[in-house]
């Protein structure tokens, strides 16, 4: 794969958009999976080198919510170890699953979180009594860790929701939270990627310069504007993901 300099610039811009959309709801994978084989990556590699992009923008965005007094790690760290345990499960398994008819599951669970965001808009903006046992809750991001192990892809959407319905945080809160769930079982998955020769180090790389600078802008962006604009960012990132996921299935 031999690559220009706008191949680099644009390689960039996408990170900068995946950071973005990955801090403040999700789905900015599904931006830089397309981007990169494209422009001729394996989708196998390419799906191990975002895992750096991912990583990195992760820190930066707990570094700036952190800043704006929004984070806590007491609570992070014990679902970020239930979400690392299933993404060790996911990352192994990731080549195991029919991808058409996982893409059609996806695009239908994350469908249905887009109409729960539109029109139950109380369930997400609201901090909630947490109702679940901790096993429940433990359980629910293990599942989710799963899940991004596998492909990472839309997995913010579903961190969102166990974030809000499981764990009983609102949608501020729980993406400054977030932010530290992915990059701890990021950094599993990276590994076991690294160490099966899927990661091209230099495109992760400079993807992360653009990924970490979105990062910081979607952790701003949330803090100021509040649950109320994160929850139209995350219905509509949803929607759309949802159907390209489509389209990916049955095209």
């Amino acid at each position: 794969m031999e690559l220009v300099w706008y191949h680099w610039a644009g390689i960039v811009l996408v990170g900068v958009m995946q950071g973005f959309l990955n801090t403040v709801a999700g789905g900015g994978t599904l931006l830089v999976l397309p981007a990169l084989t494209f422009l001729g990556m394996d989708l196998a590699v390419a799906n191990g080198t975002n895992r750096i992009a991912i990583l990195l923008q992760s820190i930066s965005g707990a570094a700036s919510f952190k800043q704006q007094k929004a984070l806590s790690f007491k609570v992070a760290l014990p679902l970020a170890a239930a979400a690392t345990l299933g993404a060790l499960v996911g990352t192994f398994v990731v080549v195991q699953v029919d991808r058409k008819s996982l893409n059609l599951v996806i695009a239908a669970l994350i469908t249905l979180m887009a109409l729960l965001l539109v029109f139950k808009p109380k369930m997400w903006e609201e901090v909630k009594e947490q109702h679940w046992p901790k096993w429940g809750v433990y359980l629910a991001f293990f599942a989710v860790g799963i899940y991004g192990g596998f492909i990472q892809a839309g997995v913010g959407f579903f961190l969102s929701w166990a974030l809000v319905v499981a764990a009983g945080m609102d949608l501020v809160s729980g993406n400054a939270v977030k932010t530290i769930i992915i990059g701890c079982y990021t950094t599993i998955s990276l590994v076991i990627f690294y160490m099966n020769g899927l990661v091209n180090v230099p495109v992760g790389l400079v993807l992360a310069i653009g990924s970490m600078a979105g990062a910081v802008l979607g952790a701003r962006f949330t803090v100021m504007k509040g649950n109320k604009w994160v929850r139209y960012v995350l219905a509509f990132v949803v929607v759309v993901s949802a159907v390209k996921m489509v389209m990916d299935a049955i095209g």
